[in-house]
């Protein structure tokens, strides 16, 4: 096994490992918070689409699906990104894609922060998530 800044065998294992559980835990974590928000009465207010106590139209129903679409959405960016670096790795390299990666994350995150639409927010979370999958 190589060299990699500075660490072989075992201690590179363990790199690795506290590199890929944090990334995991950031996963959870953005998951995590927007499963916390959807409950808040500020953020409901400004994505009323996604409130299953008070729906809009009274279709507790389809706001309850809206509300997983929100939610999933940046699963199911992940799962793009990561298909996707399967050949933009080999064209990028590994320290390009995980540049590129994280500066997807950063708008994708950014975007999220301003939404002021539910189809925008979503759009974020896509975007975030590819950013992550990547």
């Amino acid at each position: 096994m190589g060299n990699f800044y500075g660490l072989r065998g075992t201690k590179l294992n363990i790199a690795i490992a506290i590199v890929a559980g944090t990334d995991f835990a950031l996963f959870g974590y953005d998951q995590g918070v927007m499963g916390g928000l959807l409950t808040l009465n500020s953020f409901l207010k400004y994505f009323p689409q996604i409130d299953t106590q008070k729906p809009p139209g009274g279709n507790a129903s389809k706001a309850s699906n809206v509300q997983g679409i929100t939610v999933g959405a940046y699963t199911l960016g992940c799962f793009f990104g990561a298909v996707a670096t399967i050949w933009l790795g080999n064209f990028l390299g590994r320290k390009r894609t995980i540049m590129v990666g994280s500066t997807i994350m950063i708008v994708g995150a950014a975007i999220q922060c301003s939404s002021f639409s539910l189809g925008q927010l979503i759009a974020a979370r896509l975007l975030t998530g590819f950013g992550n999958g990547k």
